[in-house]
């Protein structure tokens, strides 16, 4: 991979990332931690492609939808600021967290506010997280429904 180059947003982009954070996950970047974060931009299109602090990449912009995806730092501290997290049993954490795929009969508990396509943090009943993905299922139908996958695991941290 490139050597990422790093650069302090400008005023329109801190807008824009607020705006981001605010209509995904209802936060502002203040909340979780992000005060002072650096921005790395597509060198094809211009686009902000990730958010950074201390040259650490904390989350990626999405290019077909312009979303957020949360990497381990920025999911940890979502996952105590909103309800954009899933709770698994502790057998399931164990393969969740090596990249497999959450199955609904194995989530415990979940935010009222996810919608499939969402991405969540995934933690165990402990509240340890243990990975990031796409929600597949509302997160009120997810501890009910027994059957199907409920979300899609993007990162494992326990790997």
């Amino acid at each position: 991979m490139a050597e990422i180059s790093w650069e302090k947003p400008s005023v329109k982009d801190k807008k824009t990332v607020a705006a981001l954070f605010l209509y995904q996950y209802g936060v502002k970047p203040e909340d979780v931690g992000l005060e002072d974060y650096d921005i790395s931009r597509s060198r094809k299109t211009g686009r902000i492609r990730y958010l950074g602090v201390d040259g650490r990449i904390y989350a990626t912009i999405r290019a077909t939808d312009g979303f957020i995806v949360p990497l381990r730092p920025l999911a940890a501290r979502l996952a105590g600021e909103s309800e954009y997290r899933v709770a698994v049993s502790s057998e399931a954490a164990e393969y969740v967290g090596r990249g497999r795929t959450v199955f609904a009969r194995h989530v415990v508990s979940a935010g009222n506010v996810i919608r499939p396509g969402d991405e969540v943090a995934v933690t165990d009943v402990e509240g340890k997280i243990v990975a990031v993905g796409k929600a597949l299922l509302p997160g009120r139908d997810m501890p009910t429904i027994m059957r199907g996958k409920a979300v899609k695991t993007r990162h494992g941290f326990l790997q």
